[in-house]
């Protein structure tokens, strides 16, 4: 069994013509969101992860007292809107 190693310097290497096309193919597009609706939705995923634990009622994603900090932020954020 021969085992690659990968030089993480260099960008990857497609060594036939077919994976090449494939890649080309399945590459994804990044469309530009515009940036009050991109806010908005990272808003709105704090409010989702950042919610108080019921057994604690400190922030379930990062265990400080809730409201965390990153929700006040989002709140105040979201108010300026």
């Amino acid at each position: 069994m021969a085992v690659r190693t990968i030089d993480l310097r260099t960008g990857p290497r497609v060594s036939c013509a077919w994976q090449r096309r494939l890649n080309r193919l399945s590459a994804t597009i990044c469309e530009r969101i515009p940036e009050p609706t991109q806010l908005y939705s990272l808003i709105t995923l704090t409010f989702v992860l950042h919610e108080p634990d019921p057994a604690t009622g400190d922030c379930a994603c990062c265990m400080a007292t809730w409201p965390c900090q990153l929700v006040r932020q989002a709140y105040r954020l979201r108010e300026g809107f």
